[in-house]
């Protein structure tokens, strides 16, 4: 098997060579792992001690001490319970000391995710809130790290300005501890899909996360990328590591100690359980940051102090569209898609540009002071849109309340665009029994397409089709992306 190098050359106000060799094959760790599932591992950087979360584990602690013998050293770990007194969630971000751990807690109540920080002493049991202000996530994973100097954490998290699922933030520690609000690490990292598990090397510039971005190996794959020069919105195009660490099964949590020649990560393929942990010799060569912190220096840059600012991109490419803002009173234009709102009252506004589909937001207190990307999605003819918005009850053909706003949306684009014919898809994912499946889809598909038709547009420009469980976009292994697979969404068959 051939070494995987990467090598990062960066010519901005630094230069930058992050060099890792892999040695050899990945193998389990054996006596950690367990039939129950082990995942989100974070090392700690003080001691060869560290703490991984064990799934489907219900509790009435927080965590269980362990030791084991590994590479000739004698070595603590912490298990972290899943299932703590019924919480959806539990993992680890990082060591602040040898025995203090900031982890995260994700609990569904009033039927909404609910994200927050703690952080516990490990020998007293001593529990105490971490506060990120306006910090928010509205999905039931979370997860993260701090970096080598525990200054910055960078978190995974989807807020109200993701660009897809769970995005990767970053958040500044503050000369009193505390910590700054959270702010995205940008389009160069974050996709549609889910970044998770990230991991800061030493010389807070090199990034190895875990995505199910489209073009990989398996369900989700390790990627790596470098930050060029000091703006935390500036990487390099994200690469993902090769086959001595990413199989057709799934990965994440990769991480190493700086100066060490092991690697560990979480890897589902061929585990006795969800995922288990592995180990890889390695040759890392990423010098560590000793840079003085400068407080008085923003570590993010931003369009504006005291603005929101929407921006409207093309979906695909991200490259600017002009636009219109369409308000209760008014109708406002742009020729870059870039629209400043200087009051947030409450009220639904439209976003529309020629050949798009629109969508509607909510000018309210949930946005936050900053640029938020608009994403509209092409109609030109063979793109596929996912309607996000267009919700069931389960297991039925009953639209949710609320549904009717995306698919008004598509009835306006259907009468602005006379030439343009749909297909509705209807997919499902591959639980339960293929056939209900397949018929379950195609009563949601005719629940759509009555409803259009309902509206006046012709019936030989709707037509629609369920596929089941058949054409998934996500790996069925996990709920976190089977739950991509339950989707309705239409094609563009002719304009």
């Amino acid at each position: 098997m051939k070494n995987l190098i990467i090598t990062f050359n960066i010519l901005v106000s630094i230069s930058l060579n992050a060099q890792i060799i892999f040695k050899g094959e990945a193998v389990p760790v054996n006596p950690l792992n367990s039939p129950n599932g082990q995942n989100y591992l974070i090392l700690n950087s003080f001691d060869d001690s560290f703490v991984f979360t064990q799934e489907h584990t219900k509790a009435n602690v927080l965590y269980n001490r362990a030791n084991f013998e590994t590479e000739g050293k004698h070595i603590e770990y912490f298990i972290l319970n899943d299932d703590l007194l019924q919480k959806e969630m539990v993992s680890a971000i990082g060591f602040e000391t040898k025995t203090s751990l900031l982890y995260s807690l994700v609990e569904f109540e009033k039927g909404l995710y609910q994200g927050s920080f703690r952080k516990i002493n490990l020998v007293s049991g001593e529990d105490m809130r971490v506060d990120i202000p306006f910090f928010r996530n509205k999905a039931p994973i979370q997860s993260g790290c701090l970096s080598n100097n525990r200054q910055f954490m960078i978190i995974s998290a989807e807020s109200n300005d993701s660009y897809g699922v769970e995005d990767l933030y970053i958040s500044k520690r503050k000369p009193d501890g505390s910590w700054s609000s959270m702010k995205n690490l940008g389009t160069a990292i974050n996709s549609d899909y889910q970044e998770i598990t990230p991991f800061l090397a030493a010389d807070n510039r090199t990034l190895f996360f875990a995505s199910n971005r489209p073009g990989g190996f398996g369900s989700f794959d390790i990627y790596y990328s470098g930050r060029l020069g000091e703006s935390w919105r500036s990487w390099s195009a994200p690469q993902r590591l090769g086959s001595e660490i990413n199989t057709s099964g799934s990965e994440s949590s990769f991480s190493f100690r700086d100066g060490e020649d092991l690697a560990y990560f979480i890897r589902s393929k061929d585990s006795d359980g969800y995922g288990d942990i592995f180990k890889i010799k390695i040759q890392e060569d990423i010098n560590a940051d000793t840079a003085i912190i400068d407080w008085a220096e923003p570590i993010f840059e931003e369009i504006t102090k005291d603005k929101v600012v929407l921006k409207v991109v093309d979906a695909h490419d991200l490259k600017p569209l002009p636009a219109l803002l369409i308000t209760t009173n008014d109708t406002l234009s742009s020729t870059n898609g870039i629209f400043t709102i200087n009051s947030l009252n409450n009220e639904d506004v439209e976003i529309k540009s020629h050949q798009y589909l629109s969508k509607v937001i909510n000018l309210d207190s949930s946005l936050i002071v900053g640029e938020k990307l608009i994403k509209l999605a092409s109609i030109a003819k063979g793109e596929t849109i996912r309607l996000e918005s267009v919700l069931f009850h389960r297991a039925t053909a009953n639209l949710v309340s609320g549904s009717e706003k995306e698919l008004d949306l598509i009835v306006e684009v259907l009468n602005d665009n006379p030439k343009v014919r749909i297909l509705l898809k209807g997919h499902t994912d591959n639980t339960g029994d293929p056939e209900i499946n397949i018929k379950l889809s195609e009563e949601r598909v005719n629940a759509v397409k009555d409803y259009i038709l309902s509206k006046g547009i012709s019936t030989h420009r709707v037509s629609g089709r369920g596929y089941g469980g058949t054409q998934p976009i996500a790996s069925n292994k996990s709920e976190e992306t089977r739950k991509l697979n339950r989707r309705v969404e239409f094609e563009v068959i002719e304009n």
